[in-house]
């Protein structure tokens, strides 16, 4: 009988531990389609799965009703949390980090960086699926953009179209849990110092703004990769994007003002104005916010 027991006891503590290992890294992010760490150097280098955990592998027509856009409602949780947050805003540095709290994050020039971070519980107003194209066909949190921002990348994606260029969405929003999720997972796979440099501490992501988009082609395998840049597609949207109100936030040889690699992919709302000025002088959205408070 002893015997028994004792085998009996053994076997559930064995149990025990294989259920707590298997779920270790339950919070770690799921890769859509893992590549390459040099993929994906910014910010998405993990992307989130849909709601039942799937995976999109299949190009996103931009003219399928899935890619209408759907604002988020109004009386959501998160749009509250947006609310309460939006009207507690000041300008006072965060206590933990020193980092300053910016004073109108709705503003389409807000500058978000390592330095300057949203409020607490942040969630931008007028969420929508732009209809474009995206190489999944899961109707997820990244495909999300403001609405003035998601209608200048619909005209922007059809000019390109009438070029000949073909151009594909990749992430947009990412809310602040989302940003902890991506972080953590860099910092866990890289290291504190590299993670720094690749991805941005939560609160301080332009992709939380709503205002920011990373794009793709086919010419570079849907990815989000440097080489982008020297693509027929890159080449346009270099060109071109700030006919629309974009600017390519994170420039070559720009890397010691934006604290962050080169991205030709990553592209940011700024409204045509201050996109074209920036493009015709060559300027950070860091360089033309501190221009502009000098002004």
């Amino acid at each position: 009988m002893k015997t028994g027991l004792k085998a009996a006891s053994l076997v559930l503590m064995i149990s025990m531990l294989t259920a707590c290992g298997t779920d270790r890294d339950s919070n770690a992010p799921k890769l859509t389609n893992p590549k390459s760490s040099t993929s994906r150097t910014h910010e998405e280098t993990s992307t989130a799965t849909n709601a039942n955990g799937t995976n999109g592998s299949t190009k996103a027509s931009d003219s399928t009703s899935y890619s209408e856009k759907t604002p988020i409602k109004s009386d959501s949780p998160d749009s509250k949390t947006a609310e309460s947050s939006s009207s507690k805003i000041s300008s006072k540095s965060d206590s933990a980090s020193g980092i300053q709290v910016v004073k109108d994050p709705t503003s389409i020039t807000v500058l978000v960086n390592k330095t300057h971070k949203l409020p607490d519980g942040y969630v931008p107003p007028h969420l929508v699926y732009p209809k474009v194209a995206f190489p999944y066909s899961d109707l997820i949190e990244k495909r999300m953009m403001r609405d003035v921002a998601a209608k200048a990348l619909e005209s922007m994606f059809a000019a390109a179209k009438n070029d000949g260029i073909v151009l594909y969405g990749e992430s947009g929003y990412r809310s602040y849990i989302r940003q902890e999720s991506v972080y953590a997972y860099n910092v866990k796979t890289k290291g504190k110092a590299q993670a720094s440099i690749v991805s941005a501490y939560p609160g301080t992501s332009e992709h939380q703004t709503g205002l920011a988009m990373d794009i793709t082609a086919a010419d570079v395998q849907d990815d989000l990769v440097q080489a982008f840049g020297s693509e027929p597609e890159g080449k346009w949207v270099a060109k071109h994007a700030h006919e629309y109100g974009f600017i390519i936030r994170y420039p070559k040889g720009k890397e010691s003002i934006t604290g962050y690699e080169y991205e030709p992919w990553h592209i940011r709302y700024v409204g045509v104005k201050a996109a074209t000025y920036i493009y015709e002088h060559h300027l950070t959205l860091e360089e033309y916010a501190t221009q502009k408070e000098n002004s």
